[in-house]
């Protein structure tokens, strides 16, 4: 039962198969979900929240600040898998993604000596940042925000993803494949060129659960139901014996899913139906400015950026917020 935290081990294999997964139903156990804030934090909450969630009656509740960058707060655990690692959870945000760029979801990556590979929002869409070179998955060309899907405010919905040793990225929201968001030896992958310039292997040594935005950017994020395995468990998996391994390594249909389902699932913590998904408006926007030697799509200014800031021809760099300028 996700009522409580369980770590299993597998001591027959050959490859350490560690898992955690918590539905919060006796509360907050901060030894097991300690709170993470890397160089400073001035104003974000954690909490538990007895007054909304997936199933059950608690959920974690997580508010960023109103200090940019240093708003930011998560909870989470270094309870990772040796190998592949799967993370499952059930979210709600207050509101919808915009266009700036804010992370969710945000895991230590020792290839990255120990920067970050973070599941974030931008341009409406749910979008991977690889920390070391700010490249993300999918491209923020308008063919690529559509590969990706967004979230519904105020509405439960599954999110899984799956980083594999061989650098593979895998991605379901609702239980369906999101081809934006997969990436690897086996996928093909058309809008992933400035994730692919890089050949490092993502090795996650701990996940984390909350909120970081890099301007003035607020919300409240609710997480529910989480399970950190070795091997995919599904929307409707507890994750107590590891869920099914049925993973598609395939691209979605590059079009955004539809499902509904309550706002408060009503079942057991094992799980319920899926919750709303919506696909981002189509991107209205020019892209924003570039630098010299970005390539197309390529970010090439914005606060704080620190990489080329002109682009290869024949591209211009355009401005799309404060914070993010693109080749285009």
């Amino acid at each position: 039962m996700l009522n409580q935290v369980a770590l299993l081990a597998l001591a027959l294999s050959p490859v350490a198969f560690a898992q955690i997964s918590d539905g919060f139903e006796s509360g907050w156990d901060q030894t097991k979900w300690p709170i993470y804030a890397p160089d400073c934090n001035q104003g974000g909450t954690v909490s538990l929240d007895s007054t909304t969630a997936h199933s059950g009656k608690n959920s974690m509740k997580v508010t960023g600040g109103s200090s940019g960058y240093c708003g930011h707060i998560f909870f989470g655990t270094t309870a990772i898998p040796s190998g592949d690692v799967y993370v499952r959870t059930w979210l709600k945000t207050a509101n919808a993604f915009g266009s700036d760029h804010v992370t969710f979801i945000t895991n230590t990556d020792a290839s990255q000596s120990g920067k970050h590979l973070r599941v974030s929002g931008q341009m409406g869409i749910v979008e991977y940042n690889r920390e070391s070179d700010d490249a993300t998955l999918p491209d923020l060309s308008p063919q690529g925000v559509a590969s990706s899907v967004g979230f519904t405010a105020n509405t439960w919905t599954c999110l899984e993803y799956h980083i594999g040793t061989d650098g593979t990225i895998e991605t379901w929201v609702n239980d369906k494949s999101i081809s934006g968001l997969n990436y690897g030896p086996k996928i093909t992958n058309p809008y992933s060129q400035a994730w692919s310039r890089s050949t490092l292997k993502p090795k996650i040594t701990g996940t984390y659960f909350g909120w970081e935005a890099y301007g003035g950017q607020q919300n409240t994020f609710w997480y529910d139901d989480i399970v950190i395995s070795g091997s995919r468990v599904g929307c409707s998996g507890s994750g107590s014996t590891g869920g099914s391994t049925g993973a598609s390594t395939s691209g979605g249909s590059g079009s955004s899913p539809t499902t509904t389902a309550p706002s408060k699932a009503t079942t057991t913590k094992a799980g319920s139906s899926p919750a709303t998904t919506t696909s981002p408006a189509a991107a209205t926007t020019t892209a924003a400015a570039a630098t010299p030697g970005a390539a197309q799509y390529a970010q090439c200014g914005g606060t704080g950026w620190s990489g080329a800031t002109s682009c290869q021809s024949p591209y211009t760099c355009k401005v799309i917020n404060p914070y993010y300028s693109q080749c285009t």
